[in-house]
């Protein structure tokens, strides 16, 4: 499931489509030092047309 929308993520559909799968980070890595960075508690399946969307917003 993509944790932004709550649709069915299809395993199947490939890059760069987007509704293709991705990993968002619930806090950004672009926010710095300090913050979780790319850790499994801090990383979420999306869509990655979700995710490109949600930009660097927390």
């Amino acid at each position: 499931m993509c944790q932004l929308c709550g649709e069915p993520i299809d395993r199947v559909i490939r890059f760069p489509k987007p509704l293709s799968k991705s990993l968002d980070h619930i806090v950004p890595l672009s926010h710095g030092p300090g913050t979780p960075g790319h850790v499994e508690s801090n990383c979420q399946a999306a869509h990655l047309g979700c995710n490109s969307s949600k930009g660097n917003r927390v």
